[in-house]
């Protein structure tokens, strides 16, 4: 992962991790539907690295073990189908009309039979370098399986007494960015983001006072996205296990309200393989925690490569807009890994 100006990887082989409080970094990362589904992951050893640093490790594999022109780079993506999609929107927009939620968010996911090479990831991650400080970039991999993304989005980051979270929700293409009004005029997107922003802090009042800053727009290669900062200075460490639970997910991913739960979305056609798309993505020690929101990313097998897109779905929403803004996120993940031109 990227954080803090350093590169910190985690050399293999792992094993569930017995406790939390360590010195040592451990990795959680679960399926987005089935937080039980993974543990906490130990390394056998932990490096931490300047970017430049890491650019010199990247090339001198690279000069030891050239690609050839590798298959993920020049492979035709399956794109969603449209009636896959349209399906989910009057599924959530129903649920709506009758008052048992105010928003949802589906994915839906493009799809390669081709898969990585070791030589693509270092490929992908000499990109990564480039990818703006708004982006946290992450990755894991073993067994022929993996993750590799940059996110916007964190669940929490907590140090020396700090939770830090942010309302992540509203999204306006730069492409559209002309025809549209400003996200922060937007009422569509300005509802969907106080949904999410309410239920975090209302989530969040048991730990201390909820301190917000925004909402603000940011900035990324191509897109726009409503945020607002949030903190909480906390009387006592959170365990941090529990409080993945807690928040996972928030409504930027899930569903508002909470109560109405959020498994009833596996059931949309096109889900197969969701696996930890949205997640939470966490690297755990024992006094610091840095939680992400597993998005903005390419995910892999031995057999079928994905990247996954999701949008917010409130009574106002369209499809064509969503299925545009669909795309967009989609293509970004391409373009930030170096797999578009």
């Amino acid at each position: 992962m990227r954080h803090r100006d350093q590169w910190i990887l985690i050399e293999g082989p792992f094993k569930p991790s017995e406790s939390l409080d360590c010195d040592e970094i451990t990795v959680f990362f679960p399926d987005f539907y089935d937080l039980k589904s993974s543990v906490p992951l130990k390394g056998a050893r932990t490096y931490r690295l300047s970017p430049e640093e890491l650019r010199k490790n990247c090339e001198a594999y690279l000069a030891q073990k050239p690609p050839s022109k590798g298959p993920l780079t020049r492979s035709s993506w399956v794109e969603p189908q449209r009636e896959h999609f349209l399906q989910a929107l009057e599924g959530i927009q129903s649920r709506i009309q009758k008052s048992e939620i105010q928003k949802a968010v589906p994915a839906i996911f493009a799809r390669s039979s081709q898969t990585v090479t070791a030589a693509e990831r270092v490929q992908m991650v000499l990109k990564l370098l480039e990818a703006p400080p708004t982006l946290y970039v992450y990755g894991f991999w073993q067994n022929g399986e993996g993750v590799l993304g940059a996110t916007p989005e964190v669940l929490f980051d907590y140090s020396q007494g700090v939770m830090k979270t942010m309302a992540l929700a509203g999204t306006c293409p730069k492409a559209e960015a002309l025809e549209r009004e400003s996200l922060l005029d937007d009422e569509k997107e300005m509802q969907e983001h106080l949904l999410v922003l309410e239920d975090l802090k209302n989530t969040l009042k048991s730990w201390g006072e909820v301190k917000t800053k925004g909402p603000e727009i940011l900035e990324l290669p191509m897109l726009y996205h409503l945020k607002t900062e949030i903190e909480v200075h906390c009387a006592q460490k959170p365990d941090f296990l529990s409080l993945i639970e807690q928040l996972h997910p928030t409504p930027a991913l899930g569903v508002a309200p909470r109560s109405q739960g959020y498994q009833w979305m596996a059931e949309f056609p096109g889900q197969e393989g969701r696996r930890g798309f949205g997640a939470p993505f966490a690297f755990l020690g024992s006094e610091e925690a840095l939680c992400l929101v597993a998005i903005r990313n390419l995910q892999w097998n031995s057999s079928v490569s994905m990247i996954g897109s999701g949008c917010g779905i409130v009574a106002a929403s369209e499809f064509e807009r969503e299925w545009r803004e669909l795309y967009q996120k989609r293509l970004s993940v391409r373009k930030i890994l170096g797999l578009e031109v």
